[in-house]
């Protein structure tokens, strides 16, 4: 058996080789980009959702704050019941007090939770904004990354302006200029196996079932060593 089938193979495997990492990058470059439009999305939905939550968040302020003006309101009255009760009439007066401090209490509590969650909102806000300039510089890092690379359109490659919706509207153009290169990568690829199996055939004289360049060149290379 001529040596020169193994040879062929030996450069296929390498081909092969070399294409399954590139195909590896491009996996981890589309897993980036995923991230980055995950979490674009996310941002966008709760820039969306944010003059409401604003909204909703002051109207439960201006409650809470209409309640503990009523609660001190009534506070004040059964202080004052409870100031000016005859003996006979003391102890419902207390009973009105001891309401009346629970549900200041109660009220105050509230209050406090409603200026929190509008604070909280505030700085979730603040985040965002932070979250989305970071975004924007990792969207451009990796549109410089796709710049020039074989197989992937050259749209891909130029950098998003500033904002949630120009980088959405980068990470899709990108997303599909990476669903394109692996296709044709993996294209080449398969062709690559499908040739290194039809040499291993013919060297081998025999029919295979479809293995991988390496499993396949080291069969032929015990082929050649049992023959010699």
């Amino acid at each position: 058996m001529p040596e020169g089938p193994l040879a062929v193979l030996r450069e296929l495997e390498r081909a092969d080789e070399e294409k399954g990492a590139a195909l590896a990058e491009l996996d981890g470059l589309a897993a980036e980009l995923d991230r980055i439009r995950g979490k674009t999305q996310e941002l966008q939905a709760f820039s969306t959702q944010l003059p409401a939550e604003r909204e909703r968040r002051r109207a439960e302020l201006e409650r809470a704050r209409a309640e503990v003006a009523e609660a001190d309101r009534v506070l004040a009255e059964a202080e004052e019941a409870l100031r000016t009760a005859k003996r006979e009439a003391q102890r419902d007066a207390e009973l009105f007090a001891v309401r009346a401090r629970d549900r200041a209490a109660v009220a105050e509590r509230r209050a406090a939770e409603a200026v929190k969650a509008a604070e909280d909102l505030e700085s979730r806000a603040t985040e965002a904004m932070a979250e989305g300039d970071a975004l924007h510089a990792q969207a451009r890092r990796l549109a410089s990354r796709l710049a020039g690379r074989p197989r992937i359109a050259e749209a891909a490659g130029k950098e998003p302006e500033a904002g949630l919706h120009d980088v959405e509207a980068w990470a899709e153009v990108a997303r599909a200029a990476l669903f394109v290169a692996r296709g044709q990568l993996a294209a080449e690829r398969d062709a690559v196996i499908r040739q290194a199996n039809e040499i291993g055939a013919l060297a081998l004289g025999e029919p295979l079932t479809a293995m991988g360049t390496g499993a396949l060149a080291r069969r032929v290379e015990q082929g050649l060593a049992g023959e010699a």
